[in-house]
């Protein structure tokens, strides 16, 4: 159970001198506390005695007027200083933990859901740090502001009243061991159930508007309430567990006051204690329940700590497969060239390579069209020069350096990349293009919008550049983000424009547009299209075509067109489709190779 103590002392160590006088007002406040009863003690058998005079009221009011006010001030300083850490440390992790979130490769991301990596960063984070603050107030509480009280009953009451008050107590002890044991594991099942309900509800809302037109509401309902029926089912089972606390004190404790009001009547009848000890000895009693109750919460809050700080931990241990190189070469000033040679590559859990044998090089001031396929590796090939997976065999190389040597941030320093699910931002259309470059001016602003064809639409959105776009961009078309996302790329200027199937939710003419500027503006750039729609690369100086990972073609159009294979075939029946009207982006890619 303490062993969450152990996993946090790193920061328990770093913050050691405010923890250390938190934990001395702590125990100052227990002395304020304990010291009230003894007074009252004192009192009671004055009157009782006939012995009170004024000044001797007078004097322990205000004894007791100042321990009052004495306890209230250190209390105050305690609570902050002990939950200013617990907050700090949150603040700690989740900055880590979104660090470590960033680093982490495409891998990662596609083992772990996304509802689950926010319940692990929102739900989890607050446990820990509910154990970093109340967790060691009830701690203390429980182990030392108990054994004040025993030990204030003990020599200053009656030693037979308290071991014979105590036994009940004894069994609180053993039901709090057992139930421990019992929360650990039932938290930690319901906190996987509740990372599945959430990931659930994360993929309806992204997708709602999939399910509105399959009309598939019903089944998300169900699948959510069955969800939610799991992680109910998860749930009560901790709650049950954790009902057992509070009845199993309530229990001993009344059995214990009990036993004290008739042992200790027993005592004054035989002159071996005082009534106002009685009253001070049942009060403490009465105090005696808190740290009872602070041992239970402790059991159950050590317990849910543990579980997740193991579920961050399992997150925070996790290392990348694309590793940084342990001395990074640098790369540069400048871009020339980039090469493919002989890339081969196969995904985590496949036994058939993705891409294999691929060779390639991209010159400065040049434009490398891909094509092929649904499913040839086009994306594969991205995601490898942006160094999102490990290369398993061949080499790829930015001015003549391989980027396994280079550090990663270096390597996709030099690309500016537009991907098929084109990523907006909750904000502005000002933000949104400004991402890659906060600094930049209005000027180059508009310049973006101008080269990404998206002028005529923001003169028609009232707001203009302070337009929201809202989550993921849902007040936009299709085609509006992709050139909201080429515009931010455009922005960048990066040595290597990567236009991943970008251009696919725009018409023929836009396309033109786009592709006339991109070439004007980029002249001394290099710039990868990967397309389905060969009138977006047909003006690139190279031209690879993909089939199950391999090369079957390579040239400028025109040679590929003299070739008269797939490339010939496809534009043709594109070309073909597009005059009859019919609507070509996405045209059916499974005609034959021409031998």
């Amino acid at each position: 159970m303490f062993s969450m103590f152990r996993k946090i002392w790193w920061y328990i160590r770093a913050n050691w001198l405010r923890y250390l006088l938190a934990i001395t007002f702590l125990n100052l406040a227990s002395l304020a506390s304990i010291a009230a009863p003894k007074l009252l003690e004192r009192g009671i058998d004055q009157i009782v005695n006939k012995t009170i005079t004024k000044s001797s009221l007078f004097a322990l009011g205000a004894f007791m007027l100042a321990v009052t006010v004495g306890g209230y001030i250190v209390s105050w300083l305690w609570n902050y200083l002990l939950f200013g850490a617990s907050i700090k440390l949150e603040y700690t992790i989740r900055r880590n933990y979104f660090r470590h979130l960033l680093k982490m490769d495409s891998a990662f991301y596609e083992k772990n859901a996304s509802g689950d990596l926010m319940t692990r960063a929102t739900v989890d984070l607050n446990t820990v740090a509910m154990t970093a603050g109340y967790g060691i107030l009830t701690l203390i509480d429980s182990v030392v502001y108990l054994l004040m009280i025993i030990i204030m009953m003990i020599t200053t009451i009656s030693l037979k009243l308290t071991l014979i008050v105590v036994i009940p107590v004894v069994f609180v002890v053993i039901g709090v061991r057992i139930l421990g044991a019992k929360i650990h594991a039932a938290y930690a099942q319901s906190q996987i159930a509740f990372s599945a309900m959430n990931n659930l509800v994360l993929e309806s809302i992204t997708g709602v508007r999939v399910v509105r037109a399959y009309v598939q509401e019903r089944a998300e309902i169900a699948k959510l309430q069955a969800s939610g029926a799991e992680a109910y089912r998860k749930n009560n089972r901790l709650v049950r567990i954790n009902a057992l606390f509070d009845p199993l004190f309530r229990a001993s404790f009344t059995i214990a006051t009990a036993i004290a009001y008739g042992v200790g009547a027993y005592l004054i009848f035989h002159r071996q204690l005082t009534p106002g000890q009685l009253v001070s000895f049942v009060l403490y009693l009465g105090m005696l329940s808190w740290p009872m109750f602070a041992l239970g919460d402790l059991v159950n809050i050590m317990s849910r700590g543990n579980a997740s700080y193991d579920r961050i931990d399992n997150i925070m241990t996790q290392i990348p497969e694309v590793t940084e190189p342990a001395a990074p070469i640098p790369v540069g000033p400048g871009f020339e060239r980039l090469e493919c040679r002989d890339v081969t590559f196969a995904y985590p859990g496949s036994d058939f390579p993705a891409v294999e044998n691929v060779s390639f090089c991209l010159e400065k001031g040049k434009t490398l069209g891909i094509v092929g396929k649904t499913g040839s590796g086009k994306t594969t090939i991205i995601r490898l020069l942006l160094k999102q997976y490990f290369l398993h065999k061949g080499e790829i190389a930015i001015n003549g350096i391989d980027i396994k040597d280079v550090a990663t941030s270096s390597v996709r320093s030099f690309f500016g990349y537009v991907p098929q699910v084109h990523i907006l931002f909750s904000g502005t259309i000002h933000n949104n293009i400004a991402f890659g470059k906060t600094e930049a001016t209005e000027t180059e602003i508009i310049n973006a919008i101008n080269d990404a064809a998206f002028r005529k639409d923001l003169e028609m959105m009232e707001a203009g550049l302070d337009t929201v776009v809202g989550e993921q961009g849902v007040t936009l078309s299709g085609g509006q983000k992709q050139r909201l996302a080429i515009a931010r790329a455009l922005l960048a200027n990066p040595e290597i424009l990567i236009l991943d199937d970008s251009l696919s939710a725009v018409d023929g003419a836009t396309e033109a547009e786009i592709l006339r500027n991109i070439k004007k503006v980029r002249a001394r750039k290099a710039t990868i299209i990967v397309a389905h729609r060969l009138t977006a690369v047909e003006h690139a100086d190279e031209i690879i075509i993909l089939e199950n990972g391999r090369i079957v073609e390579r040239g400028s159009h025109d040679e590929l067109m003299r070739l008269g294979k797939w490339y010939y075939n496809q534009y043709i029946h594109q070309q073909f489709m597009q005059k009859s009207g019919e609507k070509n982006d996405d045209v059916p890619t499974d005609l034959e190779i021409r031998q």
